[in-house]
């Protein structure tokens, strides 16, 4: 059935491509949960790094907590009584148990494990974490809403005065990630709900600084009154799919309740040699993976940039007689870490459309002409153009080390 038959929504539902391009799908025993394949994990790993590294350059310490943690951590954390119907619970030990919905309560118990002095703030941790909600059958949607998944979450913790700065660097960083893949995220600013911690003075002043974090950075941004978390303020970061319907990705929120004396309890040695509370910001850059790429191959409708393509090279030898040139053209390509493969059988016109059908970014075709003269014809959407080998690897090699 050609694609005419079909609604805009189903063509370019993610779960679909998804499917077609060999990413993943969604088990059928699974609870709404992705099983990846080899090519999609590609993907996934891509992204990994690009994250891990701007966190590095960051000043970011990746950490690693346990999924699984005591009932009383999320009764102390406020988790418990705000959100234990989206929570999965099992019993350890003759004990209660809750699987992560969230990785705040395990980076706040990792920052009270030794004592900290003011010269170390701020502290910086990160994690690939996973979480597990228990969402409703009726809400699961393929990789955009799951029942589990994997944020790529960070905690500062940090002095007063240090909030400005963290608030800042951090929108300036999910800022980067969104340009560099063409997403134009809309911001908003979620304000203080009814039922809070907290006196008002203090939301005024977070409030206030998340205001000026967004105005510093250029984000335009809506307010939402009323919508915060009952710790603080939060500025949420959202994409549109191809039918119009706004996600939630990263998200940056300020918070002075969770090191209070009724949650984590923490402190810091300040300059006079007394503790200290810190103030603690919660970010998240993608947010969640799944979601992240859900909605950039519904976007782009599967046509992945170089770098983040699984395949980002098909290499076509004309005939027998090419095949030794495309072995060679292609293992100068992964040298320089652009993933290739060769497909040598069948007639060069459907070895063209299947390459197409499964949205490979560039098609290097090799016959007697490119193997004469060391050359190869890069075909790149409706553009062909005849380019020495060497050249041409040199520059597939820098798009991709580049992110270009």
């Amino acid at each position: 059935m050609s694609s005419h038959g079909h609604s805009h929504a189903e063509v370019r539902s993610h779960r679909r491509i998804g499917e077609a391009l060999d990413l993943f799908h969604i088990p059928e025993h699974s609870p709404g949960i992705a099983a990846w394949h080899p090519r999609g994990l590609i993907v996934y790993r891509a992204l990994e790094r690009l994250v891990r590294e701007l966190g590095e350059a960051r000043g970011y310490q990746e950490v690693r907590c346990p999924s699984l943690w005591d009932w009383s951590i999320w009764e102390r954390s406020g988790h418990a009584a705000k959100f234990s119907d989206k929570m999965l619970s099992v019993e350890v030990d003759g004990r209660r148990a809750g699987l992560r919905p969230m990785n705040c309560p395990g980076h706040a118990e990792l920052f009270a494990h030794r004592p900290r002095s003011w010269r170390e703030m701020p502290v910086r941790f990160s994690e690939l974490g996973l979480v597990h909600r228990n969402e409703q059958s009726g809400e699961v949607n393929g990789l955009l809403r799951g029942r589990a998944f994997c944020i790529d979450d960070g905690h500062v913790f940090c002095r007063d005065e240090q909030v400005p700065g963290e608030l800042i660097a951090c929108l300036r960083m999910a800022s980067e990630v969104y340009e560099l893949l063409g997403l134009a995220p809309r911001a908003e600013l979620s304000l203080r709900p009814a039922v809070r911690l907290g006196d008002d003075a203090l939301w005024d002043r977070a409030e206030c600084a998340l205001r000026d974090a967004l105005e510093a950075v250029g984000l335009p941004f809506d307010e939402r009154p009323g919508e915060g978390a009952f710790y603080g303020p939060k500025i949420d970061l959202h994409v549109f799919d191809s039918l119009g319907r706004a996600w939630q990705l990263g998200s940056v929120q300020l918070d002075y309740q969770l090191a209070g004396p009724d949650r984590f309890d923490l402190s810091y040695v300040a300059e006079d040699g007394r503790p200290q509370r810190p103030v603690i910001v919660h970010r998240a850059v993608l947010g969640s993976f799944e979601r992240f790429i859900g909605l950039l191959v519904d976007h782009l409708d599967g046509r992945l940039p170089l770098w983040l393509a699984p395949e980002a090279v098909r290499v076509l030898p004309v005939g027998r007689a090419h095949a030794e040139a495309a072995g060679r053209f292609a293992g100068a390509l992964r040298q320089q870490d652009v993933r290739c493969e060769i497909d040598p059988d069948g007639p060069l016109s459907g070895r063209v459309r299947r390459a197409l059908d499964m949205r490979i970014p560039v098609l290097a075709v090799i016959g007697d002409r490119e193997a004469a003269i060391g050359s190869v014809a890069l075909r790149r959407g409706s553009d062909s153009v005849l380019e020495a080998e060497q050249a041409a690897v040199r520059r597939l090699g820098d798009e991709v080390r580049g992110r270009r």
